[in-house]
């Protein structure tokens, strides 16, 4: 199932990564800025942001909110109750925490190589 998925998952990735630069290079023109440092910047922010998404989703509990048809009148929909994660949704999670570590980290290392107040050699 994952090789199926994967050009996908590259392709959303490569997607989020061109829009990252497209939108880091206007700010840093129209801010005046160092465009390799206004990369390197924009890949940091998202490359963080990915981090703290995946903490959050590896965080959570065994417990899960029971939505139901009572709770979504007014207009703050409230859960009806708790209940346990199966195995399936707590594997999911996992898995999801994994996948967007690694997309956060790829980001970060993308920003370094960008970045011209560091030097790999």
């Amino acid at each position: 199932m994952l090789r199926r998925a994967l050009p996908r998952i590259l392709a959303l990735a490569a997607g989020l990564l061109a829009l990252t630069l497209v939108v880091s290079l206007i700010l840093g023109a129209l801010a005046g800025a160092n465009l390799l440092r206004a990369l390197a910047t924009g890949c940091y922010v998202v490359g963080v942001a990915i981090l703290i998404g995946s903490f959050a989703m590896g965080v959570r509990g065994p417990m899960r909110a029971e939505w139901g048809e009572e709770g979504k009148r007014g207009l703050v929909p409230l859960p009806r109750g708790v209940r346990r994660a199966s195995g399936e949704e707590r594997s999911d999670a996992k898995r999801n925490s994994v996948g967007l570590f690694l997309l956060g980290m790829a980001f970060l290392v993308i920003g370094t190589g960008f970045d011209p107040s560091r030097h790999l050699f």
